[in-house]
């Protein structure tokens, strides 16, 4: 753990620094106020207008705009692991910790195999997994791929709904059930991925199933 005074010295010499314009700000992993400004807010996503089943409810901490696409594309391309610190910011000061209030665990939306070996990790964990724990939420990593998908974003949303049917599969359906859940995902854009996880967590016994992304809008 640092010492407050390396942690100092660490600053003087790498000062904190917006994820966008690279402006100097007051704290790792903060953003400016006009780069913050451009993001949007933090909002609840209409599920029934994109005739989800399953997902609850939805809520979005920000638009998908050109800056967080730029980070998130960093994240998930570059093996850029810093930039999850500024979209970690961007939720623990959004309203996700009142909006989860009533669930007990958060679970990730997984990758494949392939996909995580590529990265060394799984985004969606290095977002949220602190987030959780200071709401005093347990983590429970128990969605799992069974078949490896095309990638969504090249899909029409028949394709989306047909390449994630039948994908996942819950691990531990025990610990789930009777539970209220905190699906959590990086990029919410039809739900499709997410309602397919939701549509598993509930056969396994979970009693609701909220979504909650960084970034919401079409990629």
């Amino acid at each position: 753990m640092l010492t407050a005074w390396r942690r100092a010295l660490l600053d003087l010499i790498y000062p904190p620094k917006c994820p966008v314009c690279r402006a100097e700000v007051t704290e790792h992993g903060a953003w400016c106020q006009p780069c913050l400004a451009a993001v949007g807010g933090a909002r609840l996503i209409n599920v029934a207008e994109h005739r989800l089943k399953y997902l609850d409810a939805c809520y979005a901490v920000c638009d998908y705009t050109a800056g967080v696409q730029k980070i998130i594309r960093h994240l998930k391309f570059r093996q850029a692991e810093r930039y999850a610190r500024h979209l970690a910011w961007l939720v623990a000061r959004s309203g996700a910790a009142e909006y989860g209030r009533g669930c007990q665990a958060v679970v990730p939306v997984p990758l494949d195999a392939e996909r995580r070996k590529e990265r060394g990790y799984n985004q969606t964990e290095l977002i949220f997994r602190e987030w959780a724990a200071a709401q005093g939420l347990v983590w429970l990593d128990v969605l799992a791929r069974c078949r490896p998908t095309a990638p969504q974003w090249r899909l029409t949303l028949a394709e989306r709904r047909q390449n994630i049917k039948g994908a996942f599969y819950v691990t531990r359906p025990e610990v789930v059930a009777g539970k209220n859940l905190l699906l959590v995902d990086d990029i919410f854009t039809t739900g499709v991925t997410m309602d397919e996880c939701a549509r598993m967590l509930k056969a396994a016994g979970a009693r609701r199933v909220l979504g909650l992304a960084v970034a919401s809008g079409a990629v």
